[in-house]
């Protein structure tokens, strides 16, 4: 995590920090007028006092904008309700700085700069708050934007065109306020939508771990599970008549049990840390073993390796590996008596191709393993995320699975 990360994280963690700060530059920027507007004000008593307190009521509750926006607004409402209370002064334009008719011009107290920041208020609670805060945060604006319009209409000798002008500053008023809760709406709409977004996201990489963990479990588990089966029914065969056998079957069970295990365990060890370990990752120089392995069952398994090793992606080794793998359990679990199982690897130079055919054996009275297809489905996803292509059938009275992968850019492998 670098510096801004950092800072990024503990200011997310502590909003009321940047909210407190945009508070004291607003202040900053309305104070200096609203002194003027009080300083120049008439009769002076005590109401301009109550306004500047307002004022400053409305200002400060900035700082709470995000921790607590639905009384932050109530704050700045009631403030806003007090000040459009307050009793009408009599100003000199010209000693403001604005252009006037020389004489005096009576105006409401809440014409004080710090009025408007009532608007960063609606927007908050528009943008964090429910739909039906938010809508009655609209009606209060609606409302305070009648009120200061009948109070400038208590001014209404002051103002050069009459009606028109309250007209006019009631249109503008009630446009500032809806386009305030309407621009926060949009904002809380974005964020619930960047929220769902993330939470399908969350939820497509939870169903994709699943999904590998169910592969991984799969091509352990049912490989060695199918070695043993099929050994301990020819070891409970053979045992009366042939004890060595029966023993070397033993043997070669408890291999298989043994490998399962440690390959479990090497799952697990991937799961429990953070980014996977490249050590329990299979690659094709592990198919000789593979393959001793299931021969080992009684099963005819031939290996060929055709052209001189190109390099693939991690992820391109570990599916061949992996379709090797299943295609052979496949074949332990399914075929027949005597079957012959050919596995080849071609080399070419943009691809690699990986085919796994049986000859389907002799039929025989054993049962077979069940399968519900499972595997090869998981084969097939593991082929087409490595960039390969796959294709898996019947032929004859056996079954061929049959993949190429492409060749990576790295210079081939010897």
């Amino acid at each position: 995590m670098t510096w801004s990360d950092r800072a990024d994280q503990w200011v997310r963690e502590r909003p009321v920090v940047p909210d407190a700060l945009l508070a004291a530059i607003i202040a900053v920027i309305v104070i200096g007028t609203s002194l003027d507007i009080l300083d120049e004000a008439r009769p002076r008593d005590w109401s301009l006092w109550v306004a500047g307190i307002c004022g400053a009521v409305v200002v400060a509750t900035v700082a709470l904008r995000r921790v607590a926006p639905e009384i932050a607004f109530l704050l700045a409402s009631l403030a806003m309700a007090v000040t459009v209370a307050l009793p009408n002064k009599v100003v000199r334009p010209e000693e403001l700085g604005l252009l006037g008719t020389g004489g005096d011009m009576v105006i409401a107290l809440f014409f004080l700069p710090s009025s408007a920041v009532f608007l960063v208020h609606l927007h908050s609670v528009a943008a964090r708050c429910s739909w039906r805060t938010s809508l009655l945060a609209l009606g209060v604006g609606v409302a305070g934007a009648l009120l200061c319009t009948a109070k400038t209409a208590t001014a209404y000798g002051a103002l050069p065109a009459g009606w028109l002008t309250l007209l006019l500053a009631l249109l503008g008023l009630t446009a500032a306020v809806a386009g305030t809760w309407i621009a926060g709406r949009f904002q809380f709409d974005r964020r619930q939508r960047s929220v769902a977004r993330a939470a399908e996201a969350v939820e497509r990489a939870a169903a994709d771990e699943r999904q590998r963990i169910a592969r991984d479990m799969h091509d352990i588990i049912a490989h060695s599970l199918a070695v043993i089966v099929r050994q301990a029914e020819g070891g409970s065969a053979i045992a009366a008549k042939s004890p060595e056998r029966a023993a070397q079957a033993l043997s070669v069970i408890a291999n298989a049990a043994r490998e399962a295990l440690v390959d479990m365990r090497g799952t697990l060890q991937v799961l429990r840390e953070a980014a996977p370990q490249e050590a329990t990752t299979p690659t094709l120089a592990g198919l000789p073993a593979l393959v001793d392995r299931v021969r080992a069952t009684g099963v005819d398994v031939r290996l060929t390796e055709h052209g001189p090793a190109t390099a693939l992606t991690p992820s391109a080794e570990a599916a061949a590996y992996r379709l090797v793998q299943e295609a052979l359990t496949n074949s332990v679990k399914h075929a027949g008596a005597r079957a012959a199982v050919t596995v080849t690897v071609e080399h070419r130079s943009e691809v690699v191709v990986v085919l796994v055919e049986d000859d389907g054996g002799v039929a025989e009275d054993r049962p077979a393993v069940p399968g519900a297809g499972v595997g090869l489905r998981g084969v097939q996803e593991r082929v087409h995320a490595a960039g390969g292509t796959f294709e898996a059938g019947a032929v004859g009275g056996g079954f061929r699975v049959r993949a190429e992968f492409p060749v990576s850019t790295r210079k081939a492998l010897r």
